[in-house]
């Protein structure tokens, strides 16, 4: 249903061409890396094991098994601290004062191993003990106690920190023993969890990654709230945490692939120093998804696993750490087990068709793509062409503008493309997040020479659902454009993301509002000064049109409903989403294979068939705002594949979904109205 006065010239046709080629063979490499990592690890707190098994009367290593079984394969170990010595009774800390004015940390009351374990980890992190027994330290202690099998005093062990206990006590010591043992004969993998600390450097924090490796330890996940190095030495932190840096030595009892250590980079977790980080490593990381302790307690059983189940399906998350659901009642290991089992099920559930089908081991990074540079530029020439064409169904451009500007494109977008890199890609990317669903919006366009007389409501009907699928279709080769531009580990991981998100949802619907201000796309034919007349006069009729109070309420009505739509955008939206609409996207995650955005499938499909429809019936002064209402859902079917972290599979089925059902809600929307009011149209 072309409305320019030129249809689309050769060479543009050529230009989309091009990109939209260059996109899909960009598509098929990161379809193959989604396609190579569908293995989801199941991870538990020690802490929790640990206490689980002591409230329960079970041993450690029967309950381990048990949850083995329901494909759990990692623990979850917090680093020791002081803190957590003394609260266990193992050491006894004791401020003094020594020579200097200085404070000094007396510690007494250890075991002959933790003595040289603590020795150990304080020597990895730079803190240097003094020799109690030294004539020439600024302490000098001896602490006997009594044996009662030989009736005499035997020396503990003990010695000196020159760090007062008050910035000792967080500093992390090693991951405990016990834990590491009873995972190794458990077969499960082990995360590790240790801290930031004063005083970091590159030696330190290499010695305590190290560390790690070395007692088998193949993830890090950085406890409190800063990552490892923060701040300034992020950059040496993620040198050390690269694949090939850091080599994993395998348990005796639990021998595992070849693995180097990796950063475990926590969704939602906000700690300090974990952007850069991640950024620094591009994507060479392992996502992890946990619900903190205190949010489990308000959440349901249904709520935990369906967190987890779309965590690992539609985000690309790789390492779920799960907490337990209780330590209450008569049998909370098989509570806690049928938990487990279900959340496997919800992220196993289906084929792989619909994202299902993943598989339960040890967790792997997800490879770059290695995506052919020469392709970037390639695509940036469809964005170029598909600029053009957009801007001819905006103004018919006269011949020897229309050259100029399209062999201008051609060189500056590329050249952009390539020259600044990742950003390149991003803001072409944007341009045809853009340039693409207007286009579509404005191609099938509603035009005056489209019917003389109102049609029967059945040919409406068709003619609607044509026109969708038109648009549909032009704007399915901008979303190609944004796959192969972004087709990249940081983005599949969600390191990076896709650049100016409103823009892309406002931009389009605000250049489909104007042409409608001002009389609608280009006639064929038409020319550039008859067309400035045209969009003059009715810009003029529109702004005298007497204000009617009806239209006004209705106009802002829908005016606010746009607004709140771009400002629940983007990840960090500062519009939350009711508990109704929660409840109503549940219903639909049961009862779909995937669940479709609300703004397409109950907002902008059905408007864009009721707006087509009604141009056809005669009723035209619905027709328009319809249409601009309903440009929302093409807007919003690109924007489903700017979320690079989500798989595709899922992305293609939220969409064609989406599109189904919007296409029936309209229908049905437009022939219950047509029975209502009649089958006598308004006059055209």
């Amino acid at each position: 249903m072309p409305t320019s006065s030129r249809s689309p010239r050769l060479f543009l046709r050529v230009l989309l061409v091009i990109g939209l080629l260059a996109g899909l063979l960009a598509a098929k490499y990161r379809l193959h890396v989604e396609g190579s990592n569908k293995r989801v690890e199941i991870a538990l707190e020690w802490d929790e094991v640990s206490r689980l098994a002591q409230f329960s009367h079970q041993p450690v290593s029967r309950i381990l098994q048990q949850f083995h079984a329901v494909h759990v394969t990692a623990l979850v170990v917090q680093e020791d601290t002081f803190t957590t010595f003394e609260q266990s009774g193992v050491i006894h800390p004791t401020r003094m004062a020594a020579p200097g004015g200085r404070s000094v940390t007396f510690i007494t009351g250890l075991s002959q191993s933790l003595c040289s374990r603590i020795h150990s980890e304080l020597a990895a992190r730079g803190i240097q003990d003094i020799d109690p027994v030294d004539p020439n330290s600024p302490v000098a202690a001896t602490e006997f106690i009594a044996d009662p099998e030989k009736g005499t005093n035997v020396l503990v062990p003990s010695f000196s920190v020159p760090v007062d206990y008050a910035n000792l006590r967080t500093i992390g010591l090693g991951l405990p023993p016990e834990a590491l043992r009873f995972a190794a004969e458990a077969h499960l993998d082990v995360a590790g969890r240790i801290g930031n600390f004063p005083g970091v450097s590159p030696e330190s924090a290499h010695n305590v990654l190290k560390n790690l490796a070395d007692e088998g330890v193949s993830i890090v996940i950085f406890n409190g709230e800063e990552v490892l190095g923060y701040r300034d030495l992020e950059p040496q932190v993620s040198e050390m945490l690269k694949s090939g840096s850091i080599h994993v030595v395998s348990p005796t009892a639990f021998p595992q692939p070849d693995r180097d250590l990796a950063y475990g980079a926590v969704e939602f977790g906000k700690q300090k120093g974990d952007e850069k980080l991640a950024a620094k490593l591009k994507g060479d990381l392992i996502r992890v998804h946990s619900i903190q302790a205190g949010e489990m307690g308000q959440l349901d059983r249904e709520e935990a696993i369906d967190r987890f189940a779309k965590a690992a399906r539609e985000r690309n998350i790789r390492f779920c750490y799960v907490r337990l659901l209780t330590f209450a009642g008569d049998d909370p290991v098989g509570e806690n087990i049928k938990f487990l089992n279900q959340i496997t099920r919800a992220i196993n559930h289906g084929s792989a068709l619909v994202g299902g089908n993943l598989q339960f081991g040890l967790a792997r990074r997800f490879q770059e793509t290695h995506t052919p540079t020469f392709l970037a530029p390639l695509i940036a020439l469809g964005v170029a062409g598909g600029l053009v064409w957009m801007l001819t169904l905006i103004t018919p451009l006269p011949e020897d503008r229309l050259r100029v500007t399209t062999i201008v494109l051609c060189i500056v977008l590329p050249v952009i493309t390539v020259a600044l890199g990742d950003t390149g890609h991003r803001l072409m990317a944007l341009l045809a997040g853009i340039v693409m669903p207007a286009a579509a919006c404005l191609y099938t366009f509603p035009a005056l020479e489209w019917a003389e007389s109102p049609l029967s409501p059945k040919a409406c009907g068709r003619s609607a659902i044509r026109a969708l699928l038109t648009s549909s279709g032009i704007t399915a080769i901008g979303i190609v454009y944004v796959i192969g531009l972004l087709a990249s580990r940081p983005y599949m991981v969600h390191v990076s993301q896709f650049l100016g998100i409103k823009a892309q949802h406002a931009v389009p619907l605000l250049l489909v509002a104007l042409v409608a201000l001002f009389g609608g796309t280009p006639r064929v034919g038409e020319t550039f000064e008859s067309f400035k007349k045209r969009a003059g006069s009715a810009y003029r009729a529109a702004m005298s049109e007497p204000a009617r109070f009806g239209t006004l309420i209705f106009g802002l009505i829908v005016l606010a409903g746009l607004a709140l739509v771009i400002a629940r955008t983007g990840n960090d939206a500062g519009v939350g989403v009711s508990g109704s609409e929660l409840k109503m996207r549940a219903i639909l995650d049961r009862i779909m294979p995937v669940r479709p955005r609300t703004k397409e499938f109950l907002v902008g499909h059905p408007a864009f068939v009721l707006g087509i429809c009604w141009w056809l019936r005669g009723r035209r002064r619905l027709a328009v705002p319809a249409v601009v209402i309903g440009s929302l859902g093409q807007v919003s079917l690109l924007n489903t594949f700017c979320h690079i972290h989500t798989p595709m599979i899922i992305s293609a089925w939220r969409d064609v979904i989406g599109l189904i059902v919007g296409s029936v809600i309209g229908l049905a929307l437009f022939f219950i109205g047509e029975r209502i009011a009649g089958t006598r149209g308004e006059p055209l």
